[in-house]
């Protein structure tokens, strides 16, 4: 039996399976969601500590810096190899599909980086409505570096004329000699599936493993630990410790997180109610887990203490971290008054992967304000948020929820 296992590894998509949630957290989420959508208010916290405050951002980037992409890509990197020197015509395409949150698109760029193989952005909204002669040409090349793809999902538009430039991208990946590595978002994936059957023309495709409890429970210390930071953290709650604190806990950690390999966790430790909690609630998105981790964590009144003993590299104290259960947190809700058209900007964006406001009111029945209202309104609830050169997405805070409402309408959905 195997002690420790990869903590990021790569899986066929048939073989994901979403992260279960604790049963009587079933029940309290099923009520929950029946509450605030006829009472779309934010929560109050029930939380009744008054000397915890919001953690500082210098604590906060200690406590929970940004995930590195090195083991992901170490891990495809490694899940690639039989692909690599393959010999077989038949086996020259190779597809990685993620779901938000799992930065696919960054880490099949940083693999190509590293092997020095060509890299190709997707094409313009103008290429796609014009038939993208001039990409495909470019795309179309024969050369025998390893061609990569790294956003697929942004080759389409759900437009009459928005599928021709990917059907004939398709139709030259059935007969390429190359070695293409191609990344696509679920969503899109999804819609491709459905219009154009493209999970029955190209391979099976690969996976990120899901953030299940148990990963969570040796992934989130490791990312306390990057910056030498020593942190305990205690639920709110009860003050219980929420980490594991066997005698070569900490060694294993430091053992894990050596550079070039791939971090390992335990399955023989018992996971905690917490992190199946967040990890059934996050999906098993890692971006996802960690947004949500980070809007968790809460410190005592003495801040400025705290800070100049972090500051001391020569320090050796702990500093107490209280999480807040994430049921707790003030997280953004599709109200049950959300109408059609929010419905459909919403939708339309999950399936293109972001969206300028022009764009949705050239693919959506809504003129330009109707558009602009209900952004506007979307934006006021925290469903959506824009990027400087215009672009709308989901915040991943709001995933979840936006994602059991379109399942729950009866909506085209992605398979994670």
């Amino acid at each position: 039996m195997q002690v420790y296992k990869p903590l990021w590894e790569y899986i066929t998509m048939p073989q994901f399976q979403t992260p279960p949630a604790p049963a009587r957290e079933v029940v309290r989420k099923e009520v929950t969601s029946f509450w605030k959508r006829l009472h779309p208010t934010r929560l109050i916290k029930r939380d009744g500590r008054n000397q915890l405050c919001a953690i500082p951002p210098y604590l906060l980037n200690r406590a929970a810096p940004p995930p590195n992409l090195e083991q992901t890509v170490a891990a495809l990197e490694q899940a690639l190899e039989g692909w690599r020197y393959s010999k077989e015509s038949a086996s020259v395409v190779k597809v990685v599909v993620g779901p938000p949150g799992t930065s696919m698109n960054q880490i099949v760029t940083c693999l190509a980086q590293q092997n020095n193989w060509q890299t190709i952005g997707p094409p313009t909204t103008q290429e796609i409505l014009a038939g993208g002669d001039r990409w495909l040409e470019n795309v179309t090349r024969d050369d025998i570096t390893p061609l990569v793809l790294p956003q697929l999902g942004k080759c389409y538009l759900r437009h009459q004329d928005g599928l021709i430039l990917i059907s004939r991208l398709l139709d030259w990946l059935q007969t390429t000699k190359r070695r293409c590595l191609l990344a696509c978002d679920s969503w899109a994936w999804a819609y491709l599936s459905n219009a154009l059957q493209i999970d029955v023309m190209l391979p099976t495709p690969l996976t990120l493993a899901p953030m299940d409890g148990a990963r969570l429970q040796f992934w989130l210390p490791t990312l306390a630990s990057t910056h030498r930071g020593k942190f305990v953290f205690r639920d709110v709650n009860d003050g219980r410790q929420l980490f594991t604190t066997l005698d070569n806990y900490a060694e294993r950690i430091e053992q894990n997180a050596q550079a070039g390999q791939i971090e390992r966790y335990g399955d023989w430790v018992g996971v905690n109610y917490y992190f199946r909690q967040l990890a059934a609630h996050s999906r098993g998105m890692p971006q996802v887990v960690w947004q949500l981790w980070r809007r968790s964590l809460q410190i005592s009144h003495d801040v400025k203490e705290q800070i100049a003993h972090l500051k001391d590299r020569g320090s050796k104290d702990e500093f107490t971290v209280w999480v807040q259960p994430w049921n707790q947190l003030d997280l953004p809700v599709v109200p049950g008054t959300t109408g059609t058209d929010e419905t459909m900007v919403m939708h339309t964006i999950l399936l293109h992967g972001g969206m300028t406001a022009p764009l949705l009111g050239f693919l959506l029945p809504l003129s330009h304000n109707q558009v602009r209202r209900v952004l506007h309104h979307l934006l006021a609830l925290g469903l959506v948020d824009n990027e400087a050169d215009g672009t709308w997405y989901m915040p991943l805070l709001a995933y979840p929820a936006v994602r059991q409402f379109m399942e729950h309408e009866g909506y085209l959905v992605d398979a994670f």
